[in-house]
């Protein structure tokens, strides 16, 4: 299992909806193990499993990451920040690109 952000052309619960991002965040592993800590340490609402969010949270979306990154480059080191910074400078690429119109909506799990 793994965690990543999705964005489909409809209605997530819609059949015909079809997945057109798919970006990988972290391996269930690491989220559980580094993920989580970061997310509880730092209260973060949307950049987390479960979460779904808009353009009118994009703000907040890019405030989290930056929390996560800063978090990553105290905590961890070698390759395991190696990893969770190219997600996440991956993520702050394509979340406001995938966010251009009021009604697309974005989900993590």
């Amino acid at each position: 299992m793994s965690v990543g952000l999705y964005k489909y052309n409809g209605d997530i619960n819609d059949r015909d909806s079809e997945e057109i991002i798919s970006e990988p965040i972290s391996s269930q592993r690491f989220y559980n193990e580094y993920w989580e800590k970061a997310i509880k340490e730092l209260n973060v609402k949307y950049i987390q499993d479960g979460a779904e969010f808009d353009k009118s949270k994009l703000i907040i979306v890019m405030k989290e990451l930056k929390l996560l990154k800063d978090w990553a480059l105290k905590k961890l080191e070698g390759e395991n920040l190696e990893y969770m910074s190219n997600r996440i400078r991956k993520l702050q690429e394509i979340i406001p690109i995938a966010l251009q119109n009021d009604d697309d909506i974005l989900y993590i799990f």
